[in-house]
């Protein structure tokens, strides 16, 4: 089940910088029963007298209202000796924290040094003005990765992010938005025109895998059915088998995804593994 779309904080911080927008007004108001704390630091770190394990507990019911001065890094493709990536631009308009609990996520023990919330920058009108001039001033494709740092349609009912992102990269020949997904959350999605500059892509892997280390995220029917609805709804959507992990049925496990994958046509899949 994708714990996501009940996704409710028990306690909102509220950056003083960005206390007066009407951005954290209405996101406040979507959580009347949240405590709500002014903060003049965006960068907090948790109690000592909490354990890693608390910390990141505790890290899934707050939420930071906050901005950033740069959505957009760069990825330049190497990963290690004689091994290399496609290039990408990572977009993060939500830098920090994120409401799933997958066991084998490294950027949990990331996050923690930073401080234990989830974080929504929200002066999208830098975020828009940077993709423009990413854009602008690269003449060949370039790819921009929203959920590289966390699931880019988790708290997309919240964010309404996909509503900004989709037309916006329509009106660009040369860049593409990918957004990378364990959520089924695509209402908003459902309610815009796609584009072929936009790709939904989901991770995928055994309900068994599911069960055990992806807490909190998408049952496989769950992401599958999404899958099917926004490919009927007309985006180009990928499937990632990421990571890929070796259990005592794995064959069979991974057999039995396959299958389902085929039920779903005209679309690329990638592996990783772990």
């Amino acid at each position: 089940m994708d714990t996501a779309k009940n996704f409710r904080p028990d306690k909102i911080l509220l950056w003083d910088k960005a206390a007066d927008s009407f951005e954290s007004q209405r996101i406040i108001n979507l959580f009347k029963d949240a405590e709500v704390e002014i903060v003049k630091n965006q960068r907090l770190n948790y109690p000592k007298s909490l354990s890693t394990a608390e910390a990141l507990r505790k890290s899934k019911k707050i939420l930071m209202i906050g901005k950033t001065s740069s959505f957009i890094n760069h990825f330049n493709g190497d990963i290690g000796k004689n091994m290399r990536c496609f290039p990408y631009y990572k977009l993060v308009p939500l830098s920090n924290g994120c409401p799933y609990s997958c066991i084998y996520c490294y950027l949990a023990y990331i996050y923690r040094k930073y401080g234990a919330f989830i974080k929504i920058n929200i002066n999208y009108d830098k975020m828009l003005k940077q993709i423009k001039k990413t854009v602008s001033d690269n003449s060949r494709k370039i790819h921009f990765n929203l959920g590289e740092m966390l699931d880019s349609l988790a708290l997309d009912h919240i964010t309404n992010l996909t509503s900004l992102l989709v037309p916006l990269f329509k009106n660009f020949n040369n860049a593409y938005l990918m957004m990378l997904t364990k959520s089924s959350n695509i209402d908003n999605l459902l309610k815009i025109k796609p584009n072929h500059q936009v790709v939904v892509s989901w991770s995928l892997n055994p309900q068994t895998i599911i069960n055990e280390y992806e807490l909190g995220t998408a049952s496989l029917d769950e992401r599958i059915d999404a899958a099917k609805r926004c490919q009927e709804h007309g985006y180009r959507i990928r499937f990632r088998i990421d990571p890929g992990i070796l259990c005592s049925n794995w064959k069979t496990a991974y057999e039995s995804l396959l299958k389902k994958y085929l039920l779903i046509r005209n679309q690329k899949i990638s592996l990783s593994e772990c």
